[in-house]
């Protein structure tokens, strides 16, 4: 074996106070230090050749050789006491054969094998890790490890690491142990944000900070609209002022992506791009005054404009309407095709004209929306017209546009009331799941394919739902009870091995065994409707998964990106009635909260739950509870805050 250098340097470590995880990096070690192989082979610390710091490039010469690290676990834990190990790793295309992803992956704890990548049978497995040229975070749950009595006592020990190959050269980021800190079951809101201006932070809350949980957002942008073209990025310009969204897997433009991409954009204050894909989107895809179909959309085009499906397809009419508003709301109206809100109701009337019959009264291209059902429609078109899709109905849109539209409101509120009804016919009574497609009275789809299961739509149920409580919490529906039926179906399954696709009674179907980005966020999402702790679970999966890259990362990467911003508080209403940032309870009842040296000094209320947020991102920079009328505050940076007592907002402060 060989000696490690440098063993005096204390490793590089991240622990947040509230959260349930450890983190080893090499930040602090000098590029150059070398690390003990269990086997033949280097470990050595270089500059990241993918990103930003440094990280532990291994060159492998023999089977069962692994990096080792010195780990000293915070005070009080202990390696039985984990729920699991987490190892960020790049695996690159150059130098190594064509397979050398599908490798298995090891953990060593003092030198004793405690997990290899194994089969049900027990031997070998060589499962697929993930993308090569991309960061992929490898779990390894503590169920699966095999520690004797002994090893689960360890607090500091020596852990191997990686993958088992005779030659492999790869990289190692950091190594992240998670365990519980029995974090409390989350404070639902009374209301939703659109009455209180109060956006909750599941990030914060779980106790991640807000460097990182910006960091992410700051990476998304720059993966998806501003990285590495052939790899990374969805956003492409075309000429000066037009950019499309690429279905890089299918190399296409859809409505879906595009009306993505502008939500994206709106919500991140980004008018320049958001103008961009929006006039793409009005010059190629949308049909002309003209056309019978005249206001929809061609759902799919090629990259140079011309169009390659003939038929709109629901769900982008519907996110194109609602970023379009949110933009007359956020930026105000421009001239042209750049008057957002008179954009927004043009769809909206043509969504309801329909048939067009001074064009063609034998037109089978039918309303959006179902006036007899009251629901979306999967296509306006012929029979495609007599089905729904369950992750089209989105509830929150349609209630604001109840308030918003220049006409139709009474309607529009009487599609939300219908979507919130079908939730539960939708759901399977056992695990919750819902189908692809499904009829009108909630059942299952069985024609046009193979939609009646729980398939790749379906992943946006959970994150409508969700939307729709945290944005309103609406009465009569009962949102929690129904996403915690499908976290306790994804538990059941293990919460990083989950497969993408199920039939709706929980089986296994075409052979699926992915744990899919885009699913693991949007169940991300729906912890803004669960009440108990298992949602803390699936926020901690989904902040160790690595943002997709690669021949998939439209798909997973646009629902990845939205439901950060849902999970991180920065998915937001922008419009007329809704309160924006903080909502005030006023002045006659609130309390007095005034900065001092000793902290907040709170009057008029000496004990409670409070929240501190950063108004420049609207991010929690701390919670807890308070007594004595002081509230801790001294060591915040500076910048402008609002606290928030007992749920109810209280007053803004600048330190």
């Amino acid at each position: 074996m060989k000696k490690i250098v440098g063993l005096a340097i204390t490793l590089a470590m991240t622990f947040a106070a509230h959260a349930a995880k450890f983190t080893v990096d090499f930040n602090s070690y000098p590029t150059g230090s070398t690390f003990e192989m269990t086997g033949e082979g280097t470990a050595a610390v270089q500059a990241n050749p993918a990103g930003t710091g440094n990280v532990l490039a291994v060159k492998c010469a023999a089977y069962n050789s692994v990096p080792v690290i010195p780990v000293t676990l915070p005070e009080g834990i202990t390696l039985g006491a984990c729920t699991g190990i987490s190892v960020k790793t790049y695996i690159p295309a150059s130098g190594n054969e064509q397979y050398a992803n599908y490798k298995q992956f090891q953990l060593y704890a003092d030198g004793a094998l405690i997990f290899k990548n194994t089969k049900s049978d027990g031997s070998d497995e060589y499962p697929n890790q993930g993308s090569k040229d991309s960061w992929i975070g490898i779990y390894t749950a503590a169920d699966r490890l095999t520690l004797t009595d002994a090893q689960k006592e360890l607090h500091s020990f020596s852990l191997g690491a990686g993958l088992n190959d005779n030659k492999i050269i790869y990289y190692i980021a950091e190594i992240s142990f998670s365990y519980d800190l029995s974090l409390d079951p989350p404070v639902l809101p009374e209301r939703g944000a659109f009455y209180t201006g109060v956006y909750r932070n599941l990030f914060a809350e779980a106790g991640y900070t807000e460097q990182q949980i910006q960091q992410r957002i700051d990476d998304l942008w720059s993966t998806y609209f501003e990285g590495n073209k052939d790899t990374e990025r969805i956003y492409y310009e075309s000429g000066d002022d037009m950019a499309y969204i690429l279905d890089v897997n299918n190399n296409d433009v859809r409505t879906e992506g595009m009306s993505y991409g502008m939500m994206l954009c709106v919500q991140l204050d980004r008018k320049a791009e958001f103008d961009k894909l929006w006039k793409w989107a009005k010059t190629y895809m949308q049909y002309p005054a003209t056309d019978e179909r005249r206001g929809y959309f061609s759902w799919q085009c090629n990259t140079d404009g011309s169009k390659k499906g003939g038929t709109p397809a629901s769900d982008g009419e519907e996110y194109f309407i609602m970023t379009l508003m949110f933009a007359s709301g956020r930026w105000g109206d421009g001239e042209g095709i750049y008057n957002y809100s008179h954009e927004a109701n043009y769809i909206l009337e043509m969504c309801h004209e329909k048939p067009a019959k001074d064009i063609n009264p034998y037109s089978s291209y039918t309303q959006l929306f179902d006036p007899t059902e009251m629901q979306v429609v999967f296509v306006p078109y012929a029979s495609a017209a007599k089905f729904t899709d369950p992750s089209y109905h989105l509830p929150a849109f349609y209630e604001l546009w109840s308030r918003w539209a220049d006409n139709n409101k009474d309607f529009y509120a009487g599609l939300a009331a219908k979507s919130r009804e079908m939730w539960a016919k939708f759901a399977h009574p056992d695990t919750g799941l819902m189908p692809d497609y499904a009829e009108f009275s909630g059942a299952p789809h069985t024609g046009d394919g193979d939609h009646s299961g729980f398939l790749y739509d379906a992943w946006r149920c959970i994150m409508n739902m969700a939307m729709d409580f945290a944005w309103f919490r609406p009465t009569g529906v009962d949102y929690t009870g129904l996403v915690q039926r499908q976290y306790d179906f994804f538990l059941s399954k293990g919460i990083t091995s989950y497969h993408s696709i199920y039939t709706l009674d929980g089986k296994d179907k075409n052979g699926n065994t992915d744990h899919s980005p885009g699913l693991v966020a949007c169940n991300a999402a729906g912890a803004l409707a669960c009440g108990t702790r298992d949602a803390w679970k699936f926020v901690e999966n989904f902040f160790d998964t690595a943002i997709p890259t690669g021949r998939y990362r439209y798909y997973d990467g646009c629902l990845y990106f939205l439901n950060w911003l849902n999970c991180a508080g920065r998915y937001r209403i922008y419009g007329k009635g809704a309160s924006s940032g903080i909502a005030d309870i006023g002045a006659e009842s609130r309390p007095e909260v005034r900065l001092t040296a000793d902290g907040l000094q709170v009057s008029g209320l000496t004990a409670g739950r409070y929240r501190i947020i950063a108004l420049s991102s609207g991010i929690d920079v701390r919670r807890g509870t308070f007594d004595g009328g002081i509230i801790p505050a001294t060591d915040l940076p500076h910048g402008a805050y609002a606290i928030i007592l007992n749920d109810t907002f209280t007053s803004k402060f600048i330190k």
